[in-house]
């Protein structure tokens, strides 16, 4: 569950600068980092129930598809004796390719901060991922948490699966996003401001749990 009723979903922004943006003088672009795999057929960024893509399975030679993989954020806390106690854990989990029903990828597991920090893609590649032994090397976050010097040398470089592409802020310019499922970035700006208008559209969030409001626990 979430702290709030609804949640930022497709995000969009209108540039209001004059038409001579020039960004090799300028600077200024907004960059994605798109996949260079065309995603399979399944939703991408939220499922219909609530559940947020936190990672993708990439491709391989055998699985020639990238698979979205999401975060179910309400699987049940039980005691020693199996007795269901809350619904606080956390688990991820695939499309089942189509066929109907997910998969989870990974064991049941409480969410900490050190999920959140860098080096956490690791750990959950190592700690977390469980079945099929390949899922430990395809999986990785949608965007591992990176250091803030990446701000000093002027943004961040693509994945070894993603492309860049550079929106330059000219004035006029519409963009349209999926904030969930597509890293981005705002690179910094040269001699003069940028300027844009900018929004998001809402989704519905997941009810807080009866376990969250005892425990205070709220995201």
């Amino acid at each position: 569950g979430w702290s709030k009723p609804t949640r930022r979903s497709l995000s969009w922004l209108i540039y209001i600068n004059d038409q001579d943006w020039n960004t090799d003088k300028h600077g200024g672009c907004l960059r994605c980092f798109e996949r260079q795999h065309q995603p399979p057929s399944h939703i991408v960024g939220a499922r219909r129930d609530g559940d947020l893509q936190i990672g993708w399975l990439r491709a391989t030679a055998q699985d020639p598809i990238e698979r979205p993989v999401f975060l179910d954020a309400q699987r049940p806390i039980t005691s020693g004796t199996n007795a269901v106690l809350a619904g606080g854990n956390c688990a991820m989990y695939m499309d089942n390719d189509g066929k109907g029903g997910i998969q989870y990828i990974s064991k049941d597991f409480n969410a900490h901060p050190t999920l959140f920090v860098a080096g956490s893609e690791v750990l959950s590649q190592q700690l977390l991922i469980q079945g099929d032994a390949e899922f430990k090397a395809r999986f990785h976050l949608i965007e591992p948490p990176k250091s803030k010097l990446t701000q000093v040398f002027g943004g961040s470089t693509p994945d070894n699966d993603e492309v860049v592409l550079d929106v330059e802020p000219t004035g006029g310019t519409l963009v349209l996003f999926d904030s969930v499922s597509l890293p981005h970035e705002v690179l910094p700006t040269m001699h003069r401001e940028r300027w844009a208008t900018s929004g998001w559209f809402h989704e519905d969030q997941q009810p807080i749990t009866a376990h969250e409001h005892f425990m205070g626990n709220v995201v």
